[in-house]
């Protein structure tokens, strides 16, 4: 990418380095004038003579003759002796003025002389000098129509002269160059020779000197370049020749006006000519119009803070100019010099605030001679926090580069998200609080003085995979609640960090991480003896909670503390392919994950169900699924949560508020989970792409947030839950997702695990699906068959406890087959009664209904009432004494149990009143039972 400031205006000269290519042509600082004999001559104003070598020299008067008429000389520049090539001008080969160099004369003597209606032409020619010996290859050129012509030589010309400035009146006032900007520039072809022919029209008629005749030659020949120079050097940059020498005849075939009289001379020159070439200069420019003049800014520097290279586009091939940088605060006539700034290109530190620079060229110092300015170019600045202002006043954009130089704190100083296209922390404390976002696009440099701080549920995103962070951070990552026995799964979104850094607590001998190989020792299972060995981004470890912890309750949050440098970029780590063959992977940046991106970046790799610990469940003696915990302990396998791309669904705890929901999209920053092979074993990859800010992005998951609907596709769900009287319960998921059909899909559905207490489950054939994918549209004729497995027996509930918007005004039925009823799930629980087993015959999903039952949960066969006064639950029975009371809430949960009552009346006081559905079970002492509904 590069940074580019292009202006340029038609009336005005842009500098660009090889826009401009000046070319000094210093031959001789004599005027020589051509004579000839009889009918014609030609003179002017005396020269003055330069000394050069030590012979004498010649005496010629100027060309430019201010009382002749038709006077036209012409100047032969070879491109060989200039050192003029395609290479050197890259194409900038347009002239768009030319200069003489006037010296040897005093002020006085300039005063009078002017040349009037002068006209300048240029061409190409093939021609070249071919020595000091007479034998000279360049001839007069036929000038132009409307002109008088010269004839006789041989055309040398590649093509007619063109007409670069009409007629004008040159006043020459002083010694040095006088510049001439050309009317029509000329386009140098790069190759051949240039011819410049100057041309007096003006009708009058003088007399000159005689002059003797002879050859007359020199022994020394002053030529100048560039100071430090040697690509101009200049051969042959002198001959005259006399009637002693030899040449062509030329014929004068133009009339001249002498008092109103035509006079006509035709006689020939008489070998008398003089070729010579007066000081001259090229200005060339790039082609075209307008005038281009480029400044640009080093692209690979632009986005880092950082010191940029500023150069005029493409630069110099030549030596010996000289260079003069400046400086502004802003684009103004207010620049000034940069101390020591001298050279073609310079090398600056971004500054606090925007900058512009240009650059002046020239030959010689004191002043720079030939001086052109490159247009300014502004290098953007850094936008500098210095602990308590913004150097640019308003908050940093994603664009340019953010310096920290003190105290900042996002969630005092900051509005949630600070972007910038790089940061770097130089001194100071950089707190960003709970739930805020840094976003850079490229690096996060800190300095060892500088302190960087991520609170719980901060982000770190980055777009750049390609660069690597310099300096330390430290990421505060907390648990969910945790009990002393409980172990949870970590992945360290730093370099360099060991277990027993990250938990001091826990002992050594209860960190471990997964072996995914399926041959040698301890394959597919938990190995030891890593709690000392710094973790591996995108690996998944598991750290049991440290010594002191509760054993039982609630449990408490674990805050942990991840230092050093941050992870960024593209992240590989191998993983074992095949059904049954399990993988420990985890998140490796310090920001959440896009799941989905994900599952989709790894399907060749690995299954599209990914499984998150939830540490709900105690240790008990509940057998283990293979693999699935440290065979030192039993932990319950019923402990995974389940996401894949049609959702998900959770494992809630036994304990109210312990971790309940189910996983979402993103997986949070210093999170591991499990995840089964897939079709073959390779590398599970991990990139920028994937924590990208998204709608609905969120780093507070760990491992869960609250199921929402925000997503890219068209998900359209029903969560379901069944639970038992004692509360061991099972989620399951159907939805309607864009990308799923109506078979077993890959990523879209989710086989159920065979173990746990009970399980519920739709059906596709004989495929027991945890989340089940179908096609879209919605069609509300469907039937979707739903099975469970218990080792309980008693009541459970089945319950809707959670769907999309898109069934707000969709009626869902469960449809009993074993008692022929319709039950409207939406609108209340359904309580059956079932033993021990698998049974897949007896309910289905259904959106319309043949006959609806009406309240099957509310029995009054006994003549039991229930109902509240004075926030106490009152229970009557009219008949039969009342042998035992459970009350649960909608969850399933116990909230009041009590046996050997015995009465026909009971106050119940030791339940809260919070407007919640309650579900009053009673058991007479015949054994009868009834089960109401109460709102408490």
């Amino acid at each position: 990418m590069k940074r580019i400031n292009r202006q340029c205006d038609l009336e005005k000269f842009c500098f660009s380095i090889k826009a401009i290519f000046v070319l000094y042509f210093i031959v001789f600082s004599t005027n020589n004038a051509l004579s000839q004999d009889g009918q014609f001559e030609l003179d002017g104003i005396g020269a003055t003579d330069q000394v050069i070598g030590s012979s004498i020299l010649n005496m010629y008067p100027s060309p430019f003759l201010p009382n002749k008429k038709d006077t036209r000389v012409q100047f032969l520049y070879e491109a060989a002796e200039t050192g003029l090539s395609l290479a050197n001008m890259s194409g900038y080969t347009t002239i768009s003025s030319l200069a003489f160099h006037v010296s040897g004369f005093s002020l006085e003597s300039l005063k009078s002389y002017q040349m009037e209606n002068i006209k300048i032409s240029m061409g190409h020619t093939i021609a070249t000098y071919d020595g000091y010996d007479g034998t000279e290859v360049w001839g007069i050129k036929m000038p132009p129509p409307g002109y008088c012509t010269w004839s006789g030589s041989t055309d040398p010309m590649a093509e007619p002269l063109q007409l670069v400035k009409n007629s004008f009146n040159l006043i020459i006032s002083d010694t040095g160059w006088v510049e001439l900007e050309l009317d029509t520039p000329f386009v140098w072809d790069g190759v051949n020779s240039i011819v410049v022919e100057i041309c007096k029209a003006d009708p009058k008629i003088g007399s000159s000197p005689a002059f003797s005749s002879g050859r007359y030659q020199f022994t020394g020949i002053r030529h100048t370049t560039p100071p430090g120079s040697s690509n101009f050097t200049l051969t042959r940059s002198l001959y005259s020749n006399n009637n002693n020498g030899t040449g062509s005849n030329y014929t004068l075939g133009c009339d001249m006006e002498l008092s109103g009289s035509s006079y006509n001379t035709s006689a020939a020159l008489n070998n008398s000519y003089r070729k010579y070439r007066p000081n001259i200069r090229f200005t060339f420019q790039c082609a075209g119009a307008p005038a281009s003049g480029e400044a640009i800014i080093e692209a690979d520097n632009f986005c880092k803070d950082e010191a940029v290279t500023i150069r005029v586009i493409n630069g110099e091939k030549s030596t010996g100019l000289n260079y003069q940088w400046y400086y502004s605060y802003a684009d103004d006539d207010n620049y000034l010099p940069l101390p020591g700034k001298t050279n073609a290109t310079i090398t600056v530190d971004r500054a606090e605030v925007d900058m512009w620079y240009k650059r002046d060229v020239g030959c010689d110092f004191d002043p720079l001679v030939g001086t052109r300015s490159s247009f300014p170019v502004k290098v953007e600045g850094v936008n500098t926090w210095d602990g308590t202002f913004w150097s640019f006043g308003t908050n940093p954009l994603p664009s340019l580069p953010v310096r920290i130089q003190g105290d900042y704190n996002s969630s005092v100083d900051g509005s949630g998200i600070l972007e910038a296209c790089s940061l770097k922390v130089l001194s100071g404390t950089f707190t960003v609080g709970s739930g805020d976002i840094v976003s850079i696009k490229d690096k996060l440099f800190v300095h060892e003085d500088a302190t960087v701080i991520f609170d719980n549920n901060a982000s770190l995103i980055q777009e750049n995979d390609n660069v690597i962070n310099e300096g330390k951070i430290v990421y505060k990552r907390d648990s969910q609640p945790v009990r002393m026995l409980d172990y949870t799964y970590w992945s360290s979104p730093v370099a360099g960090m060991t277990p027993f850094q990250f938990s001091p607590g826990t002992p050594t001998n209860r960190v471990y991480h997964w072996n995914h190989l399926t041959t040698g020792s301890n394959p597919q299972s938990w190995v030891g003896g890593v709690a000392n060995s710094p973790m591996l981004a995108g690996k998944g470890y598991i750290i049991r909670a440290p010594n002191g912890y509760p054993s039982s309750g609630n449990g408490i949050v674990f805050e942990g503390s991840f230092e050093g440098v941050p992870n960024n970029g593209l992240i590989s780590i191998p993983a074992q392919g095949g059904a049954g063959n399990w993988n420990l992977i985890g998140n490796p940046y310090p920001a959440a994950i896009d799941a989905n991106k994900f599952l989709l970046a790894n399907s060749a790799v690995l299954d599209g169900t990914i499984r998150f610990w939830t540490h709900n469940s105690l240790p008990s003696a509940i057998p283990s699924y293979p693999g699935f915990s440290p065979q030192a302990l039993n932990y319950s396998s019923d402990d995974y949560a389940t996401y894949n791309l049609s959702g998900s669904i959770g494992f809630p705890a036994d304990n109210s508020g312990f971790n309940n929901n189910s996983p979402g999209r993103f997986i949070g920053a210093g999170q591991s989970f499990m995840i089964e092979g897939g079709a073959s074993s390779g590398n599970v990859i991990f990139n920028n792409e994937m924590r990208k800010i998204e709608s609905g992005y969120d780093n507070t998951q760990f491992f869960r947030n609250s199921i929402s609907s925000s997503s890219e596709v068209e998900k359209n769900r029903l969560w379901l839950e069944v639970i038992h009287q004692n509360g061991k319960f099972h989620q399951s998921m159907v939805g309607y997702i864009e990308g799923a059909t109506n078979d077993v899909d890959w990523g879209y559905d989710s086989k159920i695990r065979p173990s746990g207490n009970v399980r519920l489950y739709s059906l596709v054939g004989e495929t027991k699906l945890a989340i089940q994918g179908k096609a879209l549209p919605f069609n509300e004729n469907d039937v979707i068959p739903l099975g469970y497995t218990t080792t309980l027996s008693g009541e459970f509930i089945l319950k809707l406890y959670q769907f999309d918007e898109f069934f707000e005004n969709q009626t869902v039925y469960l449809f009993d087959k074993y008692t022929n009823t319709f039950h409207n799930i939406k609108e209340e629980i359904y309580l059956f009664t079932t033993e021990i087993g698998t049974v897949d015959d007896r309910f289905e999903l259904r959106f319309t209904n043949e006959t609806l039952s009406l309240n099957p949960i509310i029995k009054t066969t006994n003549n039991v009432l229930c109902y509240s006064k004075d926030n106490t639950i009152l229970i009557k029975s009219k008949e039969v004494q009342i042998h035992s009371v459970t009350v649960f809430d909608s969850a399933g949960r116990v909230l009041f149990d009590q046996n050997e009552l015995n009465t026909t009346e009971l106050t119940i006081s030791d339940v809260a009143k919070i407007n919640q559905v309650l579900f009053i079970q009673t058991i007479t002492t015949d054994e009868e039972k009834t089960t109401q509904k109460l709102i408490f």
